[in-house]
C-alpha cells in the first residue's frame, strides 16, 4: 500500500472552487467564501497594469481528467507546467482504462481520499507504469507567479500560477496541498510514485508541500469526492477492510476523448487579472454588517481558489 504519508494528519486550508464563479461582491458579503495568501506589499488597483490580461482563460480538454464516481462526475485540471511526467502518466493510465472498476480504498475524513493500484497483498506489479522521478517544484522563471499580500506559515511567498495555488522561495515554485488538490502517493523513497493518487478532502495538509508531487486540482464535482465512504483512521491508517464497503472508481477518462457533443467547456478566472485581484481584495476586507467583530484583513492561500465556470462551446 502506497501511503504518501505514514502519520495520520488532519489540518489544512481549503481550495474548492465556489459554486458561483463570479466572486466580486459575494466574497465580501458571505461569511464563508474563498480567499488566499502571499508575502508582498499591498498594492492598489491603480498601481497595477492589467492591460492585455483577460478575466478568464480557457481550459484545454487534453488537460482535464473525467472521474466517474458513485454519486457523480468529477473534473480535474492537470497542472502540466508543474508535473509534466505525472500528468502524462495519468493521461496514459486513463486512456489505458487502468482505473476503471478500481476503488477508493483508503479514506480519512478531513484528510484524503486515496485510490489506484491497491493495497499491500492486493497491490499489483505494474511494469507498464514504472516509478516516476518526483516533481516537487519548478524553476520560478518557467511560470508566471502572482503573489498574494499576506504572510504564510509554510512558504516565503504564496500566490497562484494559472489558477493553481502555489508557493515560492526564490528560484523555486511549487503547488500547495489545498482542498481539491490531486497528488501522487508514494513509498518512503522520493521517486517511487506510479499511478496511486489521492485527493485532499479536508483542511489543507500544507506540511505535505514539496513532499508529494501535486499534479492537479478539482475544477468541478468536489461534492462527489466528499461523498466517498470513509474508513476509520485508527484502523490500518484509514484503509477500508471490507471491499464491499468501498466506493468504486467507475471510470477515469481524458476530457479531450469525450464526444464533443457531451464535453463541457471550462474556463478558470485568470489569476493574473483584475477580476481575480478584486476577488482577493473583497475576501481580504470583510466589512459586511453581518460581522460582529471585523476580521483582520488577511486570507490564506488555499482559501482563494480560482473560480471556475462552464461556457458554451464555440
Amino acid at each position: 500500500m502506497r501511503f504518501f504519508l505514514c502519520a495520520l494528519a488532519l489540518g489544512v486550508a481549503a481550495c474548492q472552487p465556489p459554486d458561483a464563479p463570479d466572486c466580486g461582491e459575494a466574497c465580501a458579503n458571505s461569511p464563508d467564501d474563498a480567499a488566499g495568501t502571499g508575502s508582498v506589499a499591498s498594492a492598489e488597483p491603480d498601481q497595477l497594469d492589467f492591460s492585455g490580461v483577460p478575466d478568464w482563460r480557457a481550459v484545454d480538454p487534453e488537460n482535464v481528467l473525467v472521474l466517474e464516481t458513485r454519486s457523480g462526475t468529477v473534473y480535474v485540471e492537470l497542472a502540466v507546467q508543474f508535473a509534466p511526467a505525472h500528468t502524462a502518466r495519468m493521461r496514459q493510465a486513463a486512456r489505458d482504462n487502468f482505473f476503471d472498476g478500481r476503488e477508493f480504498y483508503r479514506v480519512i475524513d478531513g484528510f484524503v481520499v486515496q485510490g489506484g493500484r491497491g493495497e499491500e497483498g492486493g497491490a499489483e506489479t505494474l511494469p507498464q507504469y514504472p516509478p516516476l522521478q518526483a516533481e516537487l517544484s519548478v524553476a520560478s522563471d518557467t511560470v508566471t507567479f502572482t503573489a498574494m499580500q499576506d504572510r504564510d506559515l509554510y512558504a516565503p511567498e504564496v500566490g497562484h500560477v494559472d489558477g493553481f495555488a502555489a508557493g515560492r522561495d526564490g528560484d523555486q515554485t511549487w503547488m500547495l496541498h489545498c482542498l481539491g488538490t490531486m497528488a501522487m502517493a508514494r513509498d518512503n523513497e522520493a521517486d517511487s510514485a506510479d499511478v496511486e493518487f489521492f485527493i485532499v478532502i479536508g483542511h489543507a495538509p500544507r506540511y505535505l508541500d514539496r513532499n508529494t508531487t501535486v499534479f492537479g486540482r478539482v475544477l468541478e464535482g468536489m461534492e462527489h469526492i466528499q461523498a466517498v465512504r470513509r474508513g476509520d483512521p485508527a484502523v490500518n491508517s484509514g484503509v477500508i477492510a471490507d471491499p464491499d464497503a468501498r466506493d468504486p472508481i467507475i471510470s477515469m477518462r481524458v476530457l479531450a476523448d469525450v464526444d464533443a457533443a457531451d464535453r463541457p467547456v471550462f474556463e478558470v478566472m485568470d489569476t493574473r487579472g483584475e477580476a481575480f485581484f478584486n476577488a482577493k481584495d473583497a475576501s481580504r476586507n470583510r466589512t459586511h454588517e453581518w460581522f460582529i467583530n471585523t476580521p483582520p484583513p488577511v486570507i490564506e492561500a488555499c482559501r482563494m481558489p480560482a473560480p471556475v465556470r462552464r461556457v458554451a462551446a464555440d
